[in-house]
């Protein structure tokens, strides 16, 4: 309790000690005082509060207080309470608890006492000190001419130890233990030697301790705590031995050390300040140097060395030293003052994340000081290495992330007799954040550079990256095909099917698939070999070194059977096959264009043969290959340029009446000439250009058919084949319906047609479309109908209104066991149905009287003549409306 305190209470100061706070405080205040220090402890923070004391007279003191925590070297020690006074209506006092009175008297020896510590007491709390040592020897000397006591420490606890911090006077009298830096070792010989010693100003006026306590140079004795805001720093003490006369310690002497202790705390804090505006004025300089090294992208080695170096410069004598975490192990990265045979030899020190019991995981958190450097785990082993160097001590701080991820660790150490204290872990933790901005830069533009060469899916080099790769490796091959004869095998792999995984189970499902396919393709690569994802379901792999090309296409087999084992995805169990394509080098290719064409070639000619299969590049492939990309250039102009044309094949009855005409596309190329459907329909399809092809037929079909129907020609009916690409877009009943509205063309005079093989693939998809056109008063027909299907009863299911035969039934109907039966019971079937049945291909007279004696209803076919121009058609329709068949 300070005077104020005391003097309000009637308590006398030290006389209060011994009391308990139970005693001090009314029933009520002592509960809810007790509750609230409790939660102060639980880190509630600083607490305002209304309390009621008991003075010593028994009557009530109400108070208004702030309660914090203080602290000695990072533990909590004591609660203070420090506030007011309220009066009866809750209104405060003019005096504060804080408030000096003292009464002087009238002497003029105390007037000019008094007067002399004012002015001291001034001088001390203006000067400005260049050093600590400087302004603590000030304040000792001061305090030591104004106590009239011959000595003055800063005692700073440790254990069960003093350290002495700075000392005055007591060299005089002959007690050199007391020089600055020194130890007392047993602290109970002191004054200072309780929590209750230091919290508060304590005086001993005579020799009245037990025996062998104080130290006679403590036996008159005053000391006051020194403290930095909540901290206790250490404690200011003036002292000397008894001399046979008591000394009494005045209320204006606990004042004064009070204030002395006071002016040392603030020296000590603008001190604090400005070392750390100087250092971080120096790191600052040092900072630029560093990042300008990172931007420069200069190697990590040499910046961290940088760091290693402005740290030892910051301490000149220190060895400063890094170590960086990778693969769950710290390695020693640089030390630029160690021998440079140290780092070399010492191995990596394993660190377990998040095991809180080892030493290691204090490392990873915090800053840490050990006295003896063999209980520094770094140094565990290596002991004989430290005491080589001369290092004896050393301290740690970790390198983190800003988001607390630990990279490294940077370590400072010392030698015998090097003083240490806690700026150097300001030191330390300023230079680890340096550390961990070049490491996170440095990790920053791996990963950019990373993510700008790999495929974010897989994390297989990209297609640019690869090329490079890949250019690498023929020029190493080219290099080494004298001293080191071998092939270099490049595979190009397209997965089968994949689009139906994306399609039924969705994208992300997709993606899944595709990174787990990348994981088992590098699971088979040697170290010299490479992988690459070109984008979509497409990856290249290069096999180095393979000793002949039967070699290379057993090698890539490999990843053809390691695709083809299932892959267990969430609940999904995928199965997934590739078509691989092989090109070798040199044979194939000496560039990576070369070979990369040649491979995919090879693929597509794999995948075209069935799927599931590897092929190794053939000269004919490419060929074949070159004139399908002509044709497939050529047919995405063809349309723009006009060079589709319509040619017409009469369906006639058995009576020789035209009774319709199927429209078939033909087109002529101003170079290749006319170019048969059976070449360019299978480019169309798979392009794409099948929809605007298919299209611009149903537009031009209905356009002359309407100009043969308005001329009269009842003949003028028109039956157009539909691909299955067209017929499952949405938009195809609105492309149909716009043909018929744009030509004024009778729905009744337009028949589509379907083949057989679609319809089946989805009887309920094309019912519901059929039933729709129907609904048009469109005519439908299946065509090629017989191909591979036995069972005929789906027919029933179907609103078509005719049957064409496949011509294939034509080819062998004479043979002894030809189709002569099939088409008899598909006549009878279709008949039941009322359904057309029409006879396709047939060219000769022998198959139409057949066909008409098996009871089909109509023919088409060279028996009648090659398809007709439209003005043939015209002058056909114009003169007769029937046919008869050509002379065999």
């Amino acid at each position: 309790m300070n005077a104020a305190f005391a003097d309000i209470t009637g308590y006398d100061r030290d006389g209060a000690v011994p009391v308990s706070l139970s005693q001090l405080l009314d029933q009520e205040s002592w509960q809810r005082s007790r509750e609230q220090a409790l939660s102060l402890l639980g880190g509630s923070g600083t607490q305002n509060l209304e309390l009621t004391a008991i003075g010593k007279d028994g009557r009530p003191i109400r108070m208004q207080v702030v309660r914090r925590l203080l602290f000695e070297r990072g533990r909590p020690v004591a609660i203070q309470d420090s506030g007011h006074l309220l009066s009866d209506a809750g209104e405060e006092f003019l005096n504060p608890l804080g408030e000096v009175e003292t009464d002087l008297a009238p002497r003029s020896a105390q007037v000019n006492r008094f007067a002399e510590q004012l002015k001291q007491l001034h001088r001390l709390s203006t000067t400005h000190y260049p050093t600590l040592d400087e302004a603590f020897e000030d304040h000792l000397r001061t305090g030591c001419r104004l106590f009239e006591l011959p000595i003055g420490l800063l005692l700073q606890v440790d254990g069960s130890h003093g350290l002495i911090q700075a000392s005055y006077g007591a060299g005089e009298l002959g007690a050199t233990e007391f020089k600055p830096g020194g130890t007392i070792p047993l602290l109970r010989e002191t004054s200072a030697h309780t929590i209750e010693g230091r919290l508060r100003t304590v005086t001993v006026s005579a020799n009245d301790a037990l025996e062998g306590q104080p130290r006679p140079a403590f036996e008159t004795y005053i000391g006051t705590p020194v403290w930095l805001g909540a901290e206790l720093f250490s404690t200011l003490s003036f002292s000397s031995p008894y001399n046979g006369a008591a000394r009494s310690f005045s209320v204006a002497d606990r004042e004064l050390i009070e204030l002395m202790a006071r002016s040392i705390g603030r020296v000590i804090l603008e001190h604090r300040i400005q070392s750390e505006r100087d250092r971080l004025q120096s790191l600052e300089k040092n900072r630029n140097c560093v990042l300008e090294m990172v931007a420069e992208n200069e190697s990590i080695e040499a910046i961290l060395a940088e760091v290693a170096r402005l740290v030892e410069e910051e301490r000149p004598g220190t060895l400063c030293s890094l170590l960086i975490l990778k693969d769950e192990a710290l390695s020693w990265a640089s030390a630029p003052s160690f021998p440079p045979e140290a780092i070399r030899i010492f191995k990596p020190f394993r660190v377990l994340r998040g095991t809180a019991a080892l030493a290691t995981a204090e490392v990873a958190r915090s800053t840490v000081f050990w006295e003896d450097v063999r209980t520094c785990p770094f140094w565990a082993e290596r002991g004989h290495f430290a005491a080589q160097m001369g290092i004896v001590s050393c301290r740690s701080t970790p390198i983190l992330s800003a988001e607390g991820v630990l990279l490294g660790i940077l370590a400072l150490h010392y030698k015998e007799g090097q003083p240490h204290d806690y700026s150097d872990t300001e030191l330390l933790q300023a230079a680890a954040r340096l550390a961990a901005r070049a490491l996170e830069q440095r990790g920053l533009n791996e990963r950019l550079e990373f993510q700008a060469r790999h495929d974010s899916l897989t994390g297989l080099p990209n297609r640019s990256y690869f090329m490079e790769l890949l250019n690498a490796a023929l020029r190493e091959a080219e290099t080494d095909a004298g001293r080191r004869p071998g092939y270099l095998a490049v595979l190009f792999i397209d997965l089968d099917r994949f689009k139906q995984i994306n399609d039924i189970l969705g994208h992300a499902m997709g993606d899944r698939l595709l990174r787990e396919v990348g994981q088992r393709l590098k699971r088979l690569l040697t170290e010299d070999d490479l992988a690459g994802r070109m984008g979509g379901d497409e990856f290249i792999i290069v096999l180095t070194r393979q000793p002949d090309e039967e070699a290379a296409a057993l090698a890539s087999r490999e990843f053809l059977i390691a695709l083809r084992a299932p892959h267990q995805i969430e609940d999904n169990e995928l199965f997934v096959t590739a078509s691989i394509g092989v090109a070798i080098y040199p044979r194939h290719g000496k560039t990576v264009a070369e070979l990369l064409r040649n491979a995919d070639l090879a693929m597509y000619h794999a995948k075209n043969s069935g799927k599931n299969e590897v092929e190794v590049f053939r000269a004919e492939d490419h060929a074949a290959s070159l004139e399908r990309l002509r044709l497939e250039n050529a047919l995405r102009r063809a349309l723009e340029h006009q060079e589709f044309e319509l040619l017409y094949q009469p369906v006639v009855g058995m009576n020789g009446k035209v009774e319709g005409l199927e429209a078939l596309l033909t087109w002529r190329h101003p170079i290749y000439g006319t170019i048969s459907p059976k070449q360019f329909i299978p480019i169309a399809e798979e392009t794409g250009l099948i929809i605007d092809i298919g299209s611009w037929v149903i537009r031009r079909a209905c356009l002359e058919a309407a100009s043969w129907h308005k001329a009269g020609h009842s003949a003028a009916r028109v039956s157009v084949n539909v691909s299955a690409l067209q017929f499952e877009r949405r938009d195809f009943l609105e492309t149909v319906a716009d043909a018929l509205a744009l030509s004024n063309l009778p729905p009744g005079r337009l028949e589509l047609e379907l083949t057989e093989s679609y319809i089946m693939k989805d009887l309920p998809q094309a019912a519901a479309r059929f039933a729709q056109i129907r609904k048009l008063g469109i005519s439908i027909a299946i065509d090629d109908f017989g191909t591979g299907y036995s069972s005929l009863s789906y027919l029933s299911k179907l609103p078509v209104d005719s049957l064409k035969i496949d011509q294939s039934f034509l080819r062998n109907l004479q043979e002894p066991e030809g189709s002569l039966a099939v088409i008899q019971s598909i006549v009878r079937m279709a008949h039941s149905m009322n359904l057309t049945v029409v006879a396709e291909g047939v060219e000769t007279r022998a198959e139409l009287d057949l066909v008409r004696v098996l009871g089909c209803d109509k023919v088409q076919g060279h028996v009648y003549g090659p398809a007709r121009r439209r003005e043939d058609v015209e002058a056909l329709l114009a003169a007769h409306d029937s046919l008869g068949p050509l002379e065999s």
